[in-house]
């Protein structure tokens, strides 16, 4: 099928087994057309279609399966503080957690970097597949390390946090009466209140809030809540997103699959956000200016800062500490090697120039479509 017509089958799917909030669907679909890596992100139920399609010797090679990320791009990535409060960047969006080939999580990491750099068919991506590369390998190497922020190895990292974070502005975002209107504890889905009111210190009595208009471009469609306590300089958030199985299961044709997104955080190498809890079919979180996901910055200096080898490489590293949660380093470091053997050294280099033509087709018919 096209694009359209995967786009209106997978909706069908999400009506059947979640509540679906119009009005942002609607936000999605404009947003969609706006560029090729906004599409991309917006869009993985495709991804999934075009990945054994479009790289069929990758999407066969069932010895590399294990529980992967799925939907990783470069705006995948963000920063919380762990149980020692210290300052830890990685992914942090795994709503479409499925057992995939380690080397989609790759391949797709590489290809949204080379659409957000507008790069694509216009220069070869080998300098980002071989920087991922060099990160994956590395990570591999390591054992899975959790990276902080400020420890002083990244220092990039407070870079890119200073250069995005804005405290005033995050809150008037997240809480603006327009878009956040006010709502009553009876007026939240069952047992919302409940999984709210267990994150918070005892005693405490949030307000509660509906998103009309809630970031991210995945998951947008789906109800989400936000809970808070205080006011400005002592305040405290949690937002409640609608899980879902990854659009792979639809795909697959396995609708009763619950959401993977618990197992893969249990697995994985990392420092984990305290905050974060899973309840039923709620993912519950912190919100917070230093607790954010990391949007690709719009001023070109710090564009290119988010773009940064350093960055990249450290992208690969993450994508190294999940993945680590399935299997053993000399395992994937042999996957590596067998698949350079196999299928070449530039293998990354190839598949992430023939996904990001396949999405760009897509991109197009998509925006030129009278919807």
């Amino acid at each position: 099928m096209n694009i359209i017509a995967a786009t209106s089958a997978y909706e069908a799917w999400l009506r059947e087994i979640t509540d679906v909030q119009e009005r942002a669907l609607k936000k999605k679909h404009a947003m969609m057309r706006e560029g090729p890596f906004p599409f991309l992100r917006a869009t993985f139920y495709r991804w999934v279609e075009l990945w054994e399609k479009t790289c069929p010797e990758l999407h066969s090679r069932d010895e590399d399966v294990l529980l992967a990320v799925g939907d990783l791009h470069l705006e995948n990535f963000g920063m919380w503080l762990d149980s020692r409060r210290r300052l830890v960047w990685g992914i942090n969006d795994f709503d479409e957690a499925c057992e995939m080939p380690f080397t989609n999580d790759l391949v797709r990491l590489a290809a949204s970097i080379a659409l957000a750099a507008d790069v694509g068919t216009r220069r070869r991506p080998v300098p980002v597949s071989q920087l991922l590369l060099t990160g994956y390998r590395e990570g591999l190497e390591a054992g899975g390390v959790p990276i902080l922020a400020e420890n002083g190895s990244h220092p990039e990292l407070k870079d890119l946090l200073a250069a995005v974070k804005e405290p005033e502005k995050f809150w008037k975002k997240k809480l603006g009466a327009r878009n956040n209107p006010q709502v009553d504890a009876g007026d939240l889905p069952r047992r919302l209140k409940d999984i709210f009111d267990a994150s918070f210190s005892r005693g405490v009595n949030p307000q509660y809030r509906a998103q009309r208009a809630p970031g991210g471009l995945g998951s947008l469609g789906r109800r989400r809540f936000t809970a808070v306590v205080g006011k400005a300089g002592t305040r405290e958030a949690r937002e409640a997103k609608a899980l879902v199985p990854s659009a792979f299961y639809w795909r697959e044709k396995r609708a009763g699959m619950p959401s993977q997104l618990g197992t893969l955080l249990q697995r994985a190498i990392r420092s984990p956000d305290p905050f974060l809890q899973i309840h039923d079919r709620w993912l519950v979180r912190r919100i917070a200016p230093d607790a954010v996901k990391i949007d690709l910055p719009k001023t070109k200096n710090q564009r290119r800062l988010a773009l940064s080898s350093n960055l990249v490489r450290l992208m690969g590293f993450e994508a190294a500490n999940i993945h680590l949660g399935s299997r053993a380093p000399e395992e994937l470091l042999q996957s590596l090697d067998k698949l350079g053997r196999k299928l070449g050294s530039r293998w990354l280099e190839h598949a992430t120039a023939r996904m990001v033509a396949a999405t760009r087709r897509d991109h197009v018919m998509w925006r030129d479509a009278k919807m």
